[in-house]
């Protein structure tokens, strides 16, 4: 009866919050479901006959979520998953609710895709044993929520211990991702094996040795703390791959790598830019293929998905084009900043920093993103949001010309001044943080000339 009443009241709230546009009835349904029938979660995922995919990590785990959900669909399975990246456990409850019938004793869906918020794994894998675990990477992000990496890497690695007979995808260039294995022995690693270089000196988040706290050695380093490492006192290395990315070709419009495992490889290409979509898309087609999904399904589906919500996602605005980069970290900044200046032409770009709850209250992290890289990738910028003040002190000491930086608070505003930078046809590089995302849309949403965007 509980789940009932739950249900009944989950969908009520969905409806109701759609009506009134005060959001997509991702996290309230949840939310007061829980509060009615607490185990709600466990008894409507044990009703997916494939069980449940569970997606963590500070970078990638919407759009990762994305790429598997159309390779699983390609295969003919009914995926249900919080798409919208409502990752904490109301979101997967409002999920779940949705695609379930009213007694909650049938679920529409074969499969769960979940991403999950780092601090709320322990509480997921309470509720649900899941068939497979997936670890992004693991970057400093929203420290006064979630304090430094190690604990960060705690809160996971107490997860994913709760649930031994879990498959557990760990990136082995990340090392304090790799390092998790001591939680689960029931491992696989993904990672690239190429020759490739950052451009970044900065934005190193975990630079020791998990096991003797040595400064560790890069043979290569692709951005941030990811790359090929090993210690040169204990000994302790990258771990050997069981599912790789070589022979990579980077360029704004989109990415190419020759995708391998066991003894064969094939060629994968996606319609996103940077090395971290890459990553996405291999964490994505080494759990299909652990599947058993066939190589030519894995290739076609990847190849047609396109930008999750504000990740690379290009609008059409009238005769302009936005392309929206969301960015909440260091690491994140400097790899959209980096991944833009693939082609080495002038960009005209609009940078929107908030600092409420969903952003992260301290927004000190902007100083240890390489900002200095904008020098040679943008001619004009306009700078927005609650702490537009802070980016542009920022901008000031990474040595750019403040004469071609306009400020102004009002979103909207902002907005207007920045695409009267460019030219028909041509394209605006927006940057924004996920609450400043939000309200830039909603802006974009309600002008009738906005094309290719959903609320």
């Amino acid at each position: 009866m509980r789940i009932l009443i739950a249900n009944l009241i989950a969908k009520i709230a969905r409806m109701t919050s759609r009506l009134a546009k005060r959001g997509g009835g991702t996290t309230l349904p949840g939310l007061l479901a829980e509060k009615i029938a607490p185990n709600i979660i466990t008894k409507l995922a044990n009703q997916l006959p494939q069980g449940i995919i569970l997606i963590t990590g500070t970078n990638g785990k919407t759009t990762t979520a994305r790429m598997l959900a159309a390779v699983l669909e390609a295969n003919n399975l009914k995926v249900i998953y919080n798409s919208s990246g409502s990752n904490l456990s109301r979101g997967i409850a409002s999920c779940l609710s949705q695609n379930s019938n009213l007694l909650g004793t049938k679920i529409n869906g074969d499969i769960g895709i979940f991403e999950v918020d780092e601090a709320t794994m322990p509480e997921i894998t309470k509720k649900v044993t899941p068939k497979i675990i997936l670890v992004t990477n693991l970057f400093r992000d929203q420290l006064d929520r979630y304090g430094e990496l190690n604990k960060t890497a705690s809160i996971i690695g107490s997860a994913i211990k709760r649930v031994p007979e879990s498959i557990v995808f760990l990136n082995a260039d990340d090392p304090l991702v790799a390092s998790l294995k001591k939680y689960n022995k029931n491992v696989r690693y993904f990672g690239i094996n190429d020759h490739i270089e950052t451009k970044s000196n900065g934005a190193i988040d975990s630079k020791n040795c998990l096991e003797c706290d040595h400064e560790l050695r890069y043979e290569h380093r692709y951005f941030g703390h990811l790359g090929t490492y090993e210690c040169p006192k204990c000994g302790a290395k990258k771990p050997k791959l069981d599912y790789g990315l070589s022979n990579l070709r980077l360029s704004v419009e989109k990415s190419i790598a020759n995708y391998g495992f066991s003894d064969h490889k094939i060629l994968l290409e996606i319609q996103l830019p940077g090395l971290y979509n890459l990553y996405n898309a291999l964490a994505a087609c080494a759990i299909a293929s652990e599947m058993r999904i066939k190589d030519t399904t894995i290739q076609d589906s990847i190849k047609k998905v396109t930008a999750a919500f504000g990740r690379m996602e290009s609008v059409e605005v009238g005769t302009k084009k936005l392309f929206l980069l969301l960015v909440k970290n260091p690491t994140g900044f400097t790899q959209v900043i980096e991944t833009l200046s693939y082609d080495n032409k002038p960009k005209s770009l609009f940078l929107l920093l908030n600092d409420k709850f969903a952003d992260g209250t301290d927004i000190s992290w902007i100083w240890d993103a390489e900002l200095e890289l904008l020098n040679k990738l943008a001619d004009r910028v306009v700078v927005s949001g609650i702490r537009a003040e802070d980016l542009l002190l920022r901008l000031k000491y990474a040595d750019f010309d403040l004469g071609n930086v306009m400020i102004e608070k009002n979103v909207e505003q902002a907005l207007d001044l920045a695409f009267a930078n460019i030219q028909e046809g041509e394209t605006l590089y927006v940057m924004p943080t996920y609450t400043a995302m939000l309200e830039l849309r909603k802006i974009l949403y309600n002008r009738s000339l906005v094309k290719g965007l959903v609320e």
